[in-house]
């Protein structure tokens, strides 16, 4: 909350706990408190040294500025779909990155979570437009393009983020913004006395719950013996039997000389024997230590000067052993107002990530032998593959791999405002932005190594280097006539992007201490490199028109040119309409103690997403013998397109803003469809061509689905309790592919008529029983104990081109999140609830590895335990036999359907009167927890990252807020 003397610069900002200190206030003064989401409050200063005050929330937010795209607007002015998130509230929660925030903040904004100590999260914003082409929404950081890694923002450091989902809202950025923009806005200085925060968390991390437990020792023998008496069984099963008599029978599972007699190795029997094991994914992880500390310096003068200056540093374990991340920042925002026309301004952020080292392989531990021990590499007898086989990887190998990640950015933004002296509300914008970005990737794979046990060991350097620069020259005319408001803006943007990257590798090291930092060294050295430029050049328009703040009406033109495409196709054109209409300023509904607008808009957007090169015909090198000499030899790799233009998505938005019961309950409703033309497809072609892919423009795609969001103020006094809910539903279709009579392409599976992530397999009936076989009641060639797929042709086989459908969709069916704070007093209580659902057929993925015996080698890789195989006397209806080789194979697919509680944290800040004796302004602490607990039927190691061997992590950290 900014506190500030009326009609004077003297203000300051109140600290985590609500409090603040403002000095050389007379008793004939008014203070003036504001805040994002709350009413203006105005009290007299009179006789009174220490004053308490609350504000009243707005549930509307009708005044709440947001960023529009070089520019802003009130809520209550726009005509597009923008949904403006405030940080304040996740500031206790230990979010590694940015998008981690963000997850269930915003109806429309659809981030998933990400697995590994860095945690990074994908996302999108209302759905999928594009087939090959990019689908990662624009980000802008401080009014600029912001090309760099979301990881490198440090989430203390942002105030609030603005998501601009429909096409009128992100017209302005034009040929990147079909898949929506996310304007990010970071803390800024404010006039009044200096303040020093200091901000720490330390806490640890864990698995998210889950079922997912592997065979240990006893039941890894007794699956080998399973697998050999099965195999007999199917043997038997060839003879065609109609009953079970003559079935061969089980061996004596009771006798541990019996079950060791099948074990494959002698070490395997000697371990089964005296009782010992390994649990190799306990081995792989570890309860992972995490901890973050932030500093902030903030202020300004009464001359027109303010600054925020910021450091943190984060060290975050991973739980796989070796996964480590590190993060370093430095962030300053600095503004001059020179005078009452100058004004300058600097943004600046430098990042430092550690990402090194190789984790240890939570995939090799789930397939390992548990009655292979656990030898470190070094000792006498150390295995990189257990027992010597190749697919017994030993799961901790890659953990002796010397790996250097490092990768650095710096992105700094320089603003100059000038206001027109003697045209009243024109201002002249001209923002430069630059941003570089380094990375080292370094790794030596000594000849104990998987990678280098051949070779004699491997080294391997790969540094990258980019350069990114904006020039853009903004023109802002804002007047009113009367009852009429005009807002209009100008752009002329240039762009210049270059890069270059290098690998360098070697082999057959004869010393090896100096691994990667000495690669002569190695014998045989190969070298690689390539380099790249990008240019682009914009040109925008938008005006803005306000009649009693009644009716409302927005036109937006935007025109771009890419170096990537052809030169008959560099341009391309993007408008966007939008108006809106607030139904409570008309006389009727005037007054009535409620609030309702209703917003409609149309407009184009662009998406260059496809590589700086492909319209172009690329070459490669190859090396050839000619006579006695290697020569180097160049070859067309890739075939180009001159036709190759740009993807454009249409949509439509109809929207409406509520507020009931005086700002106690507000929201809104969005109803969107689009359509994207020209789709960028990377088809395959015939390799008789001499090249296996052609990029090109096909297709068409639709796109409609449908935001909710609604804010409620429950309580309001000495307790508080507000509610946030969001909702978000989307689909999609493809509605036309390669226009020459092929209406699907299964091996990327897609159809006309059908979602983009369609699931395409043969349907699982259940599992063929022996009274099937006994009765011949099952197909020829299939026995009992292998899934039953369903015979769409009714032939009485089962084969790829007949038989399998689209059985469901990997995209989700909706998402909806609860987000609840309470506060009483000086406690103040956050639960925050997230929830992704697929329905019936949404939402899919095979998780064939955890639910079911591998068909290949099950007789050497170990199974989890989840759910129980197959037996000729113990059958199931969901798993095959441990001894299992169909005729054709499918994927198990499970619903990844979750609701997480995702966050909670409770905080308690120190009585004022107390730490204002030892000069402290505010003291906060406080205990939170990030994903704790989720509700799934999913049966893997986490729902939202799926199949992934990098599951999702939960963790608890304490922590503490101070300022001076």
């Amino acid at each position: 909350m900014t506190v500030q003397i009326q009609h004077s610069n003297n203000g300051a900002v109140t600290n985590a706990a609500g409090q603040f200190q403002l000095e050389n206030a007379s008793a004939a003064d008014t203070l003036i408190a504001t805040y994002v989401g709350y009413e203006v409050k105005k009290i007299p200063v009179g006789n009174q040294t220490t004053l308490e005050m609350s504000l009243s929330p707005s549930a509307s937010q009708l005044d709440q500025i947001v960023v529009i795209g070089y520019g802003t607007a009130k809520k209550k002015d726009l005509t597009g779909a923008i949904t403006r998130i405030d940080m304040s509230d996740k500031m206790n929660n230990a979010n590694v990155n940015l998008l981690q925030s963000l997850a269930g903040a915003a109806a429309g904004l659809n981030v998933d979570q990400g697995g590994g100590a860095a945690g990074n999260p994908g996302f999108s914003i209302r759905g999928q437009t594009s087939l090959s082409g990019s689908v990662q929404p624009l980000i802008v950081l401080d009014g600029a393009i912001f090309y760099g890694n979301i990881d490198d923002i440090n989430p203390n450091d942002v105030e609030s983020v603005d998501v601009l989902k429909g096409a009128s809202a992100a017209a302005v950025y034009g040929r990147r913004s079909a898949n929506g923009v996310l304007i990010i806005n970071t803390k800024k200085g404010r006039a009044g006395k200096s303040v020093f925060s200091l901000s720490a968390y330390a806490g640890f991390q864990g698995m998210t719950n889950n079922p997912v437990r592997e065979m240990n020792g006893d039941e890894f023998a007794l699956r080998l013996l399973d697998w050999t008496w099965e195999r007999d069984v199917y043997n038997w099963y060839a003879t065609h039997p109609t009953s079970e008599a003559g079935r061969p029978a089980r061996p004596d599972a009771t006798d541990r000389e019996t079950v060791a007699s099948f074990l494959r190795t002698p070490e395997e029997k000697k371990n089964y024997l005296a009782g010992k094991g390994t649990d190799w994914v306990d081995e792989v992880l570890r309860q992972a230590p995490m901890q973050n500390y932030d500093i902030s310096l903030t202020g300004g003068s009464k001359d027109g000067i303010t600054y925020y200056l910021s450091g943190s540093f984060s060290n975050i374990k991973g739980i796989q052993k070796n996964d480590q991340f590190k993060r370093s920042t430095v962030h300053s925002s600095l503004s001059d107002k020179i005078n009452d026309w100058l004004e300058i301004g600097l943004d600046a952020t430098y990042s430092h990530r550690d990402n090194s080292g190789i984790p240890a392989s939570l995939s090799a531990a789930r397939v390992a032998s548990p009655l292979q021990l656990n030898n470190p590499l070094g000792s006498p007898d150390y295995q990189i593959y257990l027992g010597g086989e190749l697919y017994q990887v030993y799961p901790l190998v890659y953990t002796y791999a010397d790996n250097s990640d490092i990768r650095t950015n710096l992105f700094s933004v320089g603003t100059i405002n000038i206001n027109i002296p003697w045209v009243k509300g024109l201002k002249y914008t001209l923002r430069y932005s630059r941003l570089h970005q380094t990375e080292n990737n370094n790794t030596f794979y000594s000849d104990k190594t998987i990678n280098g046990v051949d070779n004699n060991g491997e080294a391997v350097k790969n540094p990258i280097e980019s350069n990114n620069w904006i020039l853009d020259n903004i023109v802002n005319y804002s007047n009113s006539f009367g009852d009429h408001e005009i807002n209009a803006t100008l752009l002329f943007s240039r762009e210049k992007g270059t890069g270059s990257s290098s690998t360098l590798s070697a082999t057959d090291f004869g010393i090896e201490n100096l691994g990667y930092n000495d690669m002569e060294l190695g014998q045989f050295p190969v070298v690689a490199s390539t380099a790249y430029e990008e240019n682009s050049l914009s040109y925008m328009a938008r005006g803005n028109y306000s009649y009693r703040s009644k009716y409302l009406l927005t036109g937006t033109v935007r025109k771009d040119g890419y170096s990537g495409f052809s030169p008959n196709h560099k341009w391309a054109t993007f408008p966007s309409v939008g108006a809106g209409w607030v139904l409570t300023e008309e006389p009727f509904l005037k007054d009535k103690g409620f609030y309702l607008k209703l917003r409609l808009s149309y407009g184009i957007n662009g998406n260059q997403g496809i590589g700086r090169y492909a319209s172009f015909s690329q070459m490669n090198t190859y090396d050839y013998v000619y006579g006695s000499q290697t020569a180097i030899g160049i070859y067309p790799t890739t075939l180009g397109n001159k036709e190759l233009t740009w993807e454009k998505t249409s949509s439509t938005d109809l929207g409406i803003d509520f507020n009931f019961l005086h700002n106690r309950i507000a929201g809104s409703v969005d109803l969107y469809t689009g359509k994207t033309k020209d789709v960028l497809v990377e088809r395959q072609i015939p390799r008789a061509s001499g090249y296996t892919s052609v990029w090109s423009n096909l297709g068409q795609i639709s796109n409609k689905g449908i935001d909710l969001e609604i804010n409620s103020v429950n309580v309001k006094g000495a307790f508080n309790w507000t509610t946030k809910f969001t909702f978000s539903l989307n689909r999609n279709k493809i509605q036309r592919l390669y226009g020459d009579g092929g209406d699907k392409d299964i091996g990327n599976s897609w159809f006309v008529g059908e979602p983009i992530k369609s699931i395409y397999d043969y349907k699982i009936l259940g599992v063929w029983q022996e009274q099937d076989l006994f009765n011949k009641n099952i197909y020829e060639g299939w026995y009992p104990g292998q899934f039953k797929y369903a015979d769409i042709n009714n032939d009485g086989k089962i084969e790829p081109v007949n038989d399998r459908e689209i059985i469901g969709y990997a995209s989700p069916s909706y998402r909806f999140s609860l987000a609840n704070m309470l506060s009483y007093k000086n406690f103040t209580l956050s639960i925050f609830i997230n929830s992704i659902q697929g329905g019936k057929k949404y939402y899919l993925a095979n998780n064939f590895a955890m639910v079911n015996p591998a068909y290949d080698f099950s007789f050497r890789m170990n199974t989890p335990a989840i759910n129980p195989y197959w037996r000729p006397d113990r059958p199931t209806t969901n798993t095959t036999g441990i001894y299992n080789t169909p005729p054709v194979e499918s994927g198990i697919y499970q619903s990844r359907s979750f609701v997480r509680l995702q966050d909670i944290s409770l905080s308690y800040s120190l009585p004022s009167e107390l730490i204002h004796k030892i000069n402290i302004q505010s003291a906060q602490v406080y205990v939170s927890s990030k994903n704790p607990y989720v509700w799934t039927k999913w049966q893997g190691w986490d729902p939202e990252t799926g199949t992934s061997d990098t599951p999702l992590m939960r963790n608890i950290i304490f922590g503490l807020r101070l300022s001076f």
